[in-house]
């Protein structure tokens, strides 16, 4: 049994070197922590995209201390 985490990671116009480094913390935080990346989805409401959802998983119970 799997479990998810969505992580939401906003973009930013301004500094796009940045939104890199943002998205790139995130997904190796997540994996010092026993995530798997599955999924990078763009959120965009207004036509627009404002940020990542950032889907994880790793089997249930599973933590690293």
């Amino acid at each position: 049994m799997q479990e998810y985490k969505f992580v939401r990671v906003p973009l930013n116009y301004d500094q796009k070197s940045t939104l890199t480094s943002h998205l790139e913390i995130s997904v190796n935080e997540h994996a010092q922590e026993g995530w798997r990346l599955v999924q990078i989805l763009v959120e965009n409401p207004a036509a627009v995209p404002f940020e990542y959802v950032v889907i994880f998983e790793r089997p249930r119970g599973a933590s690293v201390s």
